[in-house]
């Protein structure tokens, strides 16, 4: 039987290697940070968050945020499962909201083996809604 490997891959800002954790961490970033159907051959990458900059800091918008975000994390990253989302204002007043996200990661999820899972967490500071009609940036 061949050795399960867990996942490689490299840093985008440094270049350095990056496996498991952190690797899985990275994917949750750029999935999030991708709007869908900008990546050449891979127009179902992303996620739509970006449809949401400049509406309403709403209940309905927020759930609208909480169902992309997980419908885009568990359709593109196998070894990644939300099993919590915490919304967090990050800039008080102006309304930015944020997310911290409470994830099971499966090691060797790439390969269709979730036996191995640990708990890790990330803040995602989602910049998609605002309080008031302003987009931000």
């Amino acid at each position: 039987m061949a050795d399960r490997t867990q996942r490689t891959g490299t840093d985008r800002l440094t270049g350095r290697l990056l496996r498991g954790r952190a690797h899985a961490e990275q994917s949750v970033r750029d999935i999030l940070a991708t709007r869908t159907g900008t990546r050449v051959m891979r127009l179902d990458y992303g996620s739509d968050l970006a449809a949401l900059r400049g509406e309403n800091l709403t209940a309905v918008n927020v759930l609208r945020a909480y169902a992309e975000i997980v419908e885009a994390v568990h359709s593109q990253e196998p070894a990644v499962r939300i099993a919590r989302i915490v919304p967090a204002h990050l800039e008080g007043r102006a309304g930015v909201i944020g997310f911290d996200l409470y994830l099971r990661f499966y090691t060797y999820g790439h390969l269709g083996d979730y036996s191995v899972v640990e708990d890790m967490d990330i803040r995602v500071p989602v910049t998609a809604l605002a309080r008031g009609t302003g987009a931000l940036a």
